[in-house]
């Protein structure tokens, strides 16, 4: 009996340590998934993270969903919903990901895809200077950056 409860405190405590907590704005790096969280839950278990780099230059909404599809470990490309959360985090998101020598470029008239329809031929896009959206033909040259839940 002393032996299960001995096992039983030690699981306790293993399970304590590795619940840790997030904010918006902090770094996130487990088991070699690294992002900056912008999204997350009340209990600061769960939530979202965007990527620390994105691919260089603009790309069609196809050509991102290409690139979507090539992305492993639970990374994928954000809905209007989630780069709207990211907008309203940008400025400290920005900070953390400045720290890793990336950047979310808010500052500019950047606009990012989204995976969430418009209409048939357009795709919600957002622009990380000013939160505005509108659709945008698919064949049209944005920005695009995955992100991942945890």
């Amino acid at each position: 009996m002393k032996k299960l409860l001995t096992l039983i405190c030690a699981l306790f405590a293993v399970s304590a340590l590795s619940a840790q907590t997030y904010k918006v704005g902090d770094y996130y790096d487990v088991d070699g998934k690294k992002g900056v969280v912008f999204e997350v839950s009340e209990d600061g278990k769960h939530g979202t993270i965007i990527a620390l780099t994105q691919p260089e230059g603009l790309m069609s909404w196809y050509k991102a969903m290409e690139y979507g599809g090539q992305l492993k470990d639970g990374w994928y490309i954000p809905s209007h919903k989630e780069l709207l959360a990211l907008f309203k985090a940008r400025e400290v998101v920005d900070e953390k990901l400045q720290e890793v020598g990336e950047k979310l470029s808010y500052h500019d008239w950047k606009f990012y895809w989204s995976t969430t329809e418009f209409n048939e031929r357009c795709m919600w896009i957002v622009c990380m200077k000013t939160g505005s959206t509108c659709g945008s033909y698919k064949n049209s040259p944005f920005n695009v950056r995955a992100v991942s839940k945890f």
